[in-house]
């Protein structure tokens, strides 16, 4: 987690006849995110560090330093968010597109600095995968001379959701197989039945014949 903020020098360009000039803008970016405790910022927040969990706000902090004795009259910002994090505010404009932030850092003194507070939030946890996935947040910057530099910041996100297969279901209907030693007890039982109808017509008949004797 140490300091990482980049340097832009200005370039020097020849001159007809001999000779160079130099313009003597530079300046520096550094990116910072804050604890998932809320705590202080960090330049990085590695897989071993606190992580962020779905649906969490990030709180980042953007530093633009002149680093030189004369006044930057413009430096372009550009700052780049990475997939599962989404951008909530910040200065100047977003563009949901290519998923940055825009805005302009006007008449930065020498030896000055000033401080960028920007704020998103992680994917809900249906977007972000399973697992811990570790994310960079880009900031670069060019001033009015052409000077480049750029800084970057990484967080992590702890998905602890698990999304388990439905459980199915099963339900024996009622000619299942438990019902078939019953069902052969049917036949037994219509025989039975006939045997003693007809025994009793038997003895009917035999009583009757006595009778008539």
């Amino acid at each position: 987690m140490a300091a990482s903020a980049a340097t832009a020098y200005a370039d020097c360009q020849p001159i007809y006849g001999g000779g160079q000039t130099c313009t003597n803008f530079n300046f520096t970016i550094n990116k910072l995110v804050q604890m998932p405790n809320g705590s202080n910022f960090v330049d990085n927040l590695s897989i071993n560090d606190p992580r962020f969990s779905p649906s969490q706000i990030i709180n980042y902090e953007l530093i633009v330093t002149n680093t030189d004795s004369n006044t930057i009259p413009t430096i372009n910002i550009v700052d780049t968010f990475p997939t599962y994090i989404n951008f909530v505010s910040g200065p100047g404009s977003f563009n949901s597109n290519t998923n940055t932030l825009s805005f302009t850092v006007s008449n930065l003194g020498a030896g000055q600095s000033q401080t960028f507070n920007l704020q998103a939030k992680t994917a809900n946890s249906n977007t972000v995968p399973a697992g811990v996935t570790c994310v960079i947040n880009q900031a670069s910057g060019d001033d009015t001379h052409g000077d480049t530099a750029s800084d970057s910041s990484q967080a992590c996100i702890q998905n602890s959701t698990a999304v388990l297969p439905a459980t199915t279901v099963k339900t024996t209907p009622a000619t299942g197989p438990e019902m078939i030693p019953l069902a052969l007890l049917f036949p037994g039982a219509l025989g039975g039945l006939f045997l003693r109808r007809k025994s009793k017509s038997a003895n009917k008949k035999t009583i009757d014949g006595q009778m008539l004797a």
